[in-house]
């Protein structure tokens, strides 16, 4: 199965017989941007011409996936100035920038450390904003990944179908969330949204697809930690609950 970020416009994607993330059915629909929880969903870009999904976990603070920020000539990650985040209706620029410990950007590896906190210099994402899951998903737990992608570039589209397929080690690449979603080039950043109590968590966010098929997989929730409160929402449980950050080995 191989595996593609899903951030960038390929050559030729548009007459290829099989693009990253979706196969010969398409289960995307359109969803309400205007409405929870698909109102946290950004819409990230930089000024290399980067164009990625991401979600709001503090009215300041947009996770993302860390290849999404990654600078022209591949080698490094660009300046926070540099990264425009889109949500309901406002810009915000980016202050700050926070990537995954060890991420490379020439290789876009570990796939575990793929995910980057955008701090922004407005907080857009007031009344928007999502939590992260603080445990590990169950396999086959539902899902929904809503992002803004290439193909519809004006609509976010969501499949909210999907589930949770394997959470496990692969390899050097670290933990990830396996997952059936469908989500082409655009639906990098994106977040696997599963369903608790009183609303949504953050089960991952989506760092690569598989070619020709309805597959990804996601930097889980849990790994990422949390920035500095007040920004982001309390963390939940699948029940819920508040839930305490995982123990540190």
């Amino acid at each position: 199965m191989p595996l593609l970020a899903a951030a960038l416009i390929l050559p030729g994607l548009a007459a290829a017989t099989e693009v990253p993330g979706l196969g010969p059915v398409d289960p995307r629909r359109p969803v309400p941007f205007a409405e929870p929880p698909w109102n946290a969903i950004a819409l990230v870009e930089t000024r290399p011409g980067g164009r990625c999904s991401g979600v709001a976990i503090g009215p300041r603070v947009v996770l993302t996936a860390a290849h999404c920020l990654v600078t022209s000539d591949g080698r490094g990650i660009v300046p926070p100035g540099d990264v425009a985040v889109r949500l309901g209706g406002a810009v915000a620029r980016g202050t700050a920038l926070a990537v995954g410990p060890g991420f490379d950007p020439a290789r876009e590896e570990p796939w575990r450390a793929d995910w980057a906190l955008v701090t922004l210099a407005a907080p857009i994402g007031q009344g928007r904003t999502l939590p992260l899951l603080r445990e590990a998903p169950s396999n086959g737990a539902p899902l929904s990944l809503p992002a803004w992608q290439h193909d519809r570039p004006d609509v976010l589209l969501a499949d909210r179908g999907c589930r949770v397929v394997m959470v496990g080690t692969f390899g050097a690449q670290g933990i990830l969330v396996g997952h059936n979603c469908a989500g082409t080039v655009g639906s990098s950043g994106a977040p696997l949204l599963l369903p608790v109590a009183g609303g949504y968590a953050i089960a991952g966010v989506q760092v690569k697809a598989a070619l020709g098929q309805p597959l990804g997989l996601a930097v889980p929730g849990f790994t990422i930690p949390l920035p500095a409160a007040p920004e982001a929402p309390a963390p939940a449980s699948r029940e819920g609950r508040a839930a305490p950050p995982p123990s540190r080995r």
